[in-house]
């Protein structure tokens, strides 16, 4: 049961994510919005999403009960002081303009200048890669972490040299959608190392392209696919949440500075959007003994989380996991 009156928690609701089903059978309407994004002005093709959203929000159960789920919980745990009731129409509505970000990044549309930074840690990060030093940029499925990337992909970063990005992503579960993206730009799928396959050899090779000023890129908001049972039990939004140990081991194996990553649409919809960069700076190094480093490495995952949560309350429709995110597994999985 959800706690503070969330509603009860079907089967279907307690699936691992990646155990839910892509909702992109076909490839035909993204084929479809790639030909709109080419064809016409972004703010025509940003009206189109409306009437397309809310076909999805009527047609997909799915969609409207996990949206129902997530923001019966964040209402009960801000109170209602952003909201009182759900509304699931905004959520997918809101996802729908990310998957046209997402293609308008890669289509080369997004401009650096509808990049608004903030007065935080990025002056910081573009020195140091201006220094040819790398960083690790640690991101989540709210917002969109893939701007990071596409704007790279054009060398749209404000740095005064190309900065190489390899993302660590499990693309398994978006398959139809990535191959579709990936035949308009080769470059999505290039560099992209897949969690399961991380051992030895591939993490020399991150620690070489962290040490030749390249930056790596992971999500640490969802769970291991292959061993979902090593993760962090973390209070996120009044209840506890599993986070994967991974991504902060990986930032402990590359020991190079860490930076928390949020790339958020200014408003739940906008014709002409505008995105807020955030960029923060993480306090814990490795340079440490290897008991230590396991306590250093849940400090960082216990500060992603707060971070997370932060942000998750600024943009709540912006949250784009679309499955019970607090289900539990049955054995006790927490480090």
């Amino acid at each position: 049961m959800l706690s503070e009156g969330a509603g009860t928690v079907n089967a279907e609701t307690q699936l691992h994510w990646k155990q839910e089903k892509e909702q992109v059978h076909s490839s035909r309407p993204i084929r479809l919005l790639i030909l709109l994004v080419s064809s016409l002005p972004p703010w025509m093709v940003n009206i189109l999403v409306f009437p397309v959203a809310f076909f999805y929000f009527i047609c997909s159960k799915r969609g409207r009960t996990e949206a129902v789920l997530y923001q019966k919980q964040f209402i009960a745990y801000t109170n209602g002081k952003r909201f009182k009731l759900p509304h699931p129409y905004l959520q997918i509505l809101s996802f729908s303009l990310c998957i046209l970000e997402k293609i308008e990044g890669w289509s080369g549309k997004i401009a650096l200048d509808e990049i608004l930074f903030q007065h935080d840690d990025i002056d910081e990060l573009k020195t140091q890669l201006m220094e040819g030093t790398g960083a690790l940029l640690i991101g989540s499925h709210l917002g969109n972490i893939e701007l990071c990337r596409s704007l790279a992909s054009f060398n749209r970063t404000g740095i005064n040299r190309a900065v190489p990005v390899i993302a660590i992503m499990d693309v398994e579960a978006t398959e139809q959608f990535n191959k579709t993206i990936n035949n308009m730009n080769p470059d999505v799928s290039v560099n992209i190392v897949n969690p399961a396959d991380i051992g030895v050899d591939t993490m020399s090779r991150l620690i070489e392209h962290t040490q030749k000023g390249g930056l790596v890129v992971i999500a640490a908001d969802r769970t291991s696919a292959s061993v979902p049972e090593r993760s962090f039990e973390e209070p996120f939004l009044g209840r506890p949440a599993l986070f994967p140990y991974g991504p902060f081991l990986i930032a402990a194996l590359l020991n190079v500075p860490t930076y928390f990553v949020f790339a958020m649409r200014k408003g739940n919809a906008m014709i002409f959007p505008k995105y807020n960069m955030y960029i923060k700076k993480a306090d814990v190094t490795f340079d440490c003994s290897r008991p230590e480093r396991e306590n250093r490495i849940r400090i960082l995952c216990r500060l992603f989380v707060k971070e997370l949560e932060k942000y998750c309350i600024k943009y709540p429709f912006q949250w784009y996991n679309f499955y019970n995110f607090w289900a539990m597994p049955e054995t006790d999985s927490g480090r």
